[in-house]
């Protein structure tokens, strides 16, 4: 289990919500999350109005897979006539003529769920030892040149590994007066192919669950890629790593407001056809709004791409037009005796991805290509993308594919081992992507189609209990962006069920309703929330002890006592494994630079920044000044 190469960072959000039963961890969510009356991301008009995503990308509209949108034959104010794109490599090729179109439903009921605008200058400040110059050209020279940069400050310096021994060192930059803003507001606009105003609805900035760079949102930082570990604190030499060859370079100003806590603050898209634009007007920015030139196309003129499912739930032949939503299925072999699989056995499963109407997004056999998804031609289905990951810094669209894993109550936090107390494929933290990444290497890989079936050898010791498949999706159509998460459940060596360890929890005393996880990075139900740590265990993804405390200890939306752990751990023993990487989350610099190397040792070989510090320094005392739970 060594660390892998690639990023599938699962980032979440914490808002304050109502009150409930924090010790009933078996539906919280569900019954209280779901549902027209409630919200539900995945319901598409059914929970009040669909989700509509806008992304910008140095100036110029983007679709959900990178590819940038043409303005149309009417000019907007300032849109570029060549836009970069952002999947011809890293960096990007030169700008050229965009291509895509982005489609809408007009007479269809939207609300604002994603804003992400992001300018980048990319291998411009390639001097290792000034951090003047990026900042200079982010508060003069940036499209977000115009806010109030005041107070701007170095922040966090954070090295994150990459692949093998390759590195990424981001410098962040913090505290500029619009970071810090919170009553500012959002005109979002929609046009007819005269400019006129067809349709309006303003947006809070409070309106929003994520906006940090903890959740992969708004990040305003100077990076290198592709560069060996320092020898020591501050040091001054670029390490050149040869197999990753030249360092990039990547300066960027990135604001991005996602997740919608009100999908009843709608507007209706006007009943047009042929081009407009969406028009995003920032009160920070009110003198340069932002333009997304749009295609208004009928539902009646919905070309018939999906496919009417069977008795089974899966694809026939017969052509139907697609509808908005995202939905999983996974259909299994049966089990020899009927009831459960034994060690040693063959899981066979076929996977089945649709729309919220139930209907197929690809055929029985065949999922479309990438070369399909990059045209716009996949009914709306994502997959990894490289370029959306290192240039646009997404990721949110970069992990269609699955994992099979369990039994449940073995699901623990690893680190120090190379051996996973649970059995899980692949070993790896991804997932078993559809497209696996560097199938554009291959002659002819990007016009693969991937298969629907899969089948997952048992190990012969396996443990008994409850194992899931865990299918991760993402989908784009006519506007509706969604990401979700769904595990379906098997038993192995008995036919009784098991659950999870169910040492933390209680994320559902926040999350419900619209601040719910499902309407969040993933769209993992709270009551699956142990999930994630199947993922999150090593460097390159982000281990979980790092990510939940550094993401709620830096939200501004969580205002629980961060001392108080008792909130979160439902153990004792569960809170008395302290790690530097852990309390760095909230203590920048504990210890100061004392243990620098630990940040780059394996987090398979012990002492590491994510090892136990209870094990030599912090045995019999826990930090005094924290609440733990009493057992």
């Amino acid at each position: 289990m060594k660390p892998s190469p690639l990023s599938c960072v699962l980032t979440l959000a914490l808002v304050l919500g109502a009150g409930c039963d924090v010790l009933n961890t078996s539906d919280a969510e569900g019954t209280r999350g779901r549902g027209a009356r409630a919200f539900d991301p995945y319901a598409s008009s059914a929970s009040g109005a669909i989700s509509l995503s806008l992304l910008s990308f140095q100036g110029c509209a983007v679709l959900p897979s990178g590819e940038p949108v043409a303005s149309g034959t009417r000019p907007l104010p300032g849109y570029p006539a060549a836009c970069q794109n952002i999947n011809s490599g890293f960096p990007p090729g030169p700008p050229a003529p965009p291509t895509a179109k982005f489609n809408v439903t007009p007479g269809a009921l939207y609300f604002l769920r994603e804003l992400t605008v992001m300018d980048a200058a990319i291998n411009v400040h390639t001097n290792f030892t000034n951090r003047q110059a990026p900042a200079t050209w982010m508060r003069k020279q940036s499209l977000f040149k115009s806010l109030d940069w005041s107070g701007l400050a170095v922040g966090r310096d954070e090295w994150r590994l990459m692949s093998d021994d390759a590195y990424r060192r981001e410098t962040y930059f913090e505290n500029a007066a619009w970071m810090t803003s919170s009553d500012d507001t959002f005109l979002l606009e929609v046009l007819d192919a005269d400019g006129n105003v067809r349709a309006e609805q303003t947006y809070k900035r409070t309106d929003f669950l994520a906006e940090t760079s903890v959740t992969g949102r708004t990040r305003v930082s100077w990076a290198v890629n592709g560069i060996g570990r320092p020898n020591f604190p501050g040091d001054p030499e670029l390490h050149r790593v040869a197999k990753f060859g030249d360092p990039v370079f990547h300066t960027g100003v990135k604001v991005s407001l996602a997740n919608s806590t009100n999908p009843f603050k709608s507007f209706t898209m006007p009943q047009l056809t042929g081009e407009g634009a969406i028009r995003v007007t920032w009160s920070l920015m009110k003198d340069a709004p932002f333009y997304f030139p749009v295609n208004f196309v009928p539902e009646a003129e919905r070309p018939a791409t999906c496919y009417r499912l069977d008795a089974d739930g899966l694809a026939t032949s017969e052509r139907v037009p697609c509808g908005f939503g995202l939905e999983q299925a996974v259909r299994m072999n049966t089990p020899a005796n009927g009831q459960f699989f034994q060690p040693g056995d063959t899981l066979d499963f076929q996977v089945s991805l649709q729309d919220g109407d139930g209907h197929a997004l690809h055929s029985r056999d065949l999922m479309p290509s990438f070369d399909e998804y990059l045209g716009d031609e996949s009914n709306g289905l994502g997959y990894f993308n490289e370029g959306m990951l290192l240039n646009f810094r997404d990721t949110s669209s970069s992990e269609s594919g699955f994992k099979v894993v369990g039994p449940l109550q073995d699901l623990k936090v690893v680190n120090g081992t190379y051996s996973l107390p649970y059995f899980a494929f692949p070993e790896l933290s991804e997932p078993k992507y559809y497209v696996a990444p560097g199938t554009n290497v291959i002659p002819g890989g990007n016009a693969t189609e991937p298969p629907t079936r899969y089948a997952v050898k048992l190990p012969e010791n396996a443990r008994a209990g409850t194992y899931a498949v865990v299918l991760k999706g993402h989908r784009s159509f006519m506007g509706e962006r969604l990401n979700r998460m769904d595990p379906f459940f098997f038993q192995v060596g008995q036919a009784e069920p098991t659950t999870y360890p169910g040492r933390v929890g209680n994320c559902q005393l926040c999350h419900n309703g619209v601040n719910s996880l499902s309407n969040l990075h993933h769209g993992v139900s709270v009551d699956h929330v142990e999930l994630c740590k199947t993922c999150h265990f090593d460097a390159s993804v982000g281990h979980i002890s790092e990510m939940i405390h550094s993401l709620h200890i830096n939200s501004r939306k969580y205002a629980q006592n961060k001392g108080d752990c008792t909130l979160c751990h439902l153990t004792r023993e569960s809170t008395l494994r302290p790690s530097l990487i852990a309390c760095n989350s909230c203590h920048l610099t504990s210890h100061g630079t004392d243990y620098f190397d630990l940040q780059f040792a394996p987090l398979q070989v012990t002492p590491n920044a994510y090892g136990n510090c209870a094990n030599a320094c912090h045995v019999a005392a826990p930090p005094a000044e924290h609440v733990l739970p009493k057992n």
